[in-house]
């Protein structure tokens, strides 16, 4: 059901996530704000009585339900708005529970990054069960979906915390040999290559310049990525030069990871300046074992391709390979999906990303409006993921949920003792400081101790991004200057 609601509220400036509520239940809603005339109306009022705030919820029209729910105001502005959105929220949810008969995995939570909510409790001096229980009654979780954020924070809470002098330095390279058909990121088609090598200059360029406001602000190399995009897209000539641009950061890297990315972009070249770089970690992705799938997805490599391109790596000398793997692909059924996660077993990855299929609205997919798995079927394969990885040794240490994901799930990223990734933790729980190089690229500095985050985005065009490299860096400089958390 995707009916076309009416969403009546004295609060417009919330109504997109009284809309993420909604969509939970009913993902193709169509809305009109505060406007008649849909075939659902949802009417939210509220009221203030002695310092508490009443927020009711009706709906009325082919579904029908309501609830209220209450809060005591608070004197911390931030806080107010903050419990106020959520007080409102959880209303909606317990209408739409009501209209549904559904009960979704996650319960009312829409947002990203829901281990914030355990680590939130704990700041107040909960411990972790006690955290997991207060978020899994709030927000109406599932058992198992609570019990797996606490296992994520028990492994972060082993790994090394990003101190205050260290930052993250990532390079994007946002080049594909094809389009993925669930891809909604601003990556080009490499084509007749004609950007490469212009790009790769004005990457170096940015990346000096990042080196030099390293030093001069005294901050000491954490962990290095790099991503895309496909970055074995590039020559092992170019690659070679951008690694070579960024050795000096390397070198005292507490990990290094490149993202190889599709096995059609892996040869021996390319992985042996990878290699000789110090990379500690790479990804290679098939998403799926089915060169069917893979076909229609517009990935244009095989499962021969994959396998080739592990053993080469092991070869080489390669002792942290990554896989991404796809729950919900189109036309993929949950045993399609189990034999994907068994031929994965003999690849032997030493960490394992399960991804949920998200449809974007810039995606091919979301364009094709093609037929995917349902999101009880979807919910299957999640569970068959984390068995596996169970089985193999491995556990959870990142979780991030995004929006139009099947079945309202999660992505979530797997390792063996000793092989979590601490860039991915660092930029899931936004702990640590990140400079960033690339088109698209994003800087962050942060100070947990306010939650306060600042940003510093580069232009996401390939051409301009090369004429206005300078300007890049002038961002970084001005996200660092010293006065910024004044």
């Amino acid at each position: 059901m995707n009916p076309s609601i009416s969403l009546m509220t004295p609060t417009p400036h919330f109504a997109n996530d009284l809309a993420d509520v909604v969509r939970i239940f009913w993902g193709g809603a169509q809305f009109r704000i505060n406007e008649p005339g849909g075939e659902i109306v949802i009417a939210h009022t509220e009221r203030e009585e002695n310092g508490v705030r009443f927020c009711r919820v009706e709906m009325t029209g082919s579904a029908e339900g309501n609830a209220e729910k209450s809060q005591a105001v608070s004197s911390d502005p931030l806080l107010e708005k903050r419990y106020h959105k959520r007080l409102i929220k959880q209303a909606l949810y317990d209408v739409m529970k009501q209209a549904t008969g559904r009960t979704p995995p996650w319960g009312s939570l829409t947002g990203i990054r829901p281990t914030r909510l355990l680590y939130e409790g704990m700041s107040r001096g909960l411990t972790l069960e006690q955290a997991e229980a207060e978020t899994r009654e709030t927000f109406d979780l599932l058992p198992e979906k609570a019990a797996l954020l606490r296992e994520i924070i028990e492994v972060q809470q082993a790994l090394s915390v990003p101190q205050d002098d260290e930052v993250d330095l990532y390079v994007g390279i946002p080049f594909c040999v094809s389009r993925c058909a669930y891809c909604s990121f601003l990556s080009g088609e490499v084509g007749k290559g004609k950007q490469l090598a212009p790009y790769v200059e004005a990457l170096k360029k940015e990346i000096a310049g990042t080196l030099e406001l390293i030093q001069e602000k005294g901050l000491r190399p954490r962990a290095f990525y790099m991503g895309g995009g496909t970055p074995t897209s590039l020559s092992a000539a170019l690659l070679d030069q951008v690694l070579s641009a960024a050795q000096p950061f390397i070198d005292h890297a507490m990990e290094v990871t490149v993202e190889a990315g599709r096995p059609d972009t892996i040869d021996a070249d390319k992985l042996i300046v990878i290699h000789d770089h110090r990379a500690t970690r790479i990804s290679i992705n098939p998403q799926t074992m089915h060169d069917q799938t893979l076909e229609i997805i517009g990935r244009r490599h095989t499962t021969a391709q994959t396998e080739a391109a592990y053993a080469l790596a092991r070869k080489i000398g390669f002792h942290h390979i990554n896989m991404d793997l796809i729950a919900g692909l189109p036309g993929e059924n949950l045993d399609m999906f189990l034999q994907t996660l068994q031929w994965s077993r003999n690849l032997s990855p030493e960490s394992l990303t399960v991804h949920t299929l998200s449809i974007k609205r810039s995606s091919l997919l979301h364009l094709w409006e093609a037929q995917l798995p349902d999101g009880d079927m979807v919910s299957q394969m999640v569970d068959a993921g984390r068995e596996e990885a169970a089985r193999r040794g491995m556990r959870p240490y990142y979780l991030y949920r995004q929006k139009h994901m099947a079945g309202n799930l999660e992505n979530v990223g797997y390792a063996l003792p000793g092989h979590a990734c601490a860039y991915n933790v660092d930029m899931m729980e936004e702990t640590g400081h990140v400079l960033a190089c690339g088109a698209g690229a994003i800087s962050k500095r942060v100070d947990p101790s306010i939650g306060r985050i600042e940003r510093a985005p580069n232009v996401s065009e390939v051409q301009h991004y090369i004429d206005r490299t300078d300007e890049m860096l002038q961002r970084k400089r001005t996200l660092w200057q010293d006065n910024w958390k004044k």
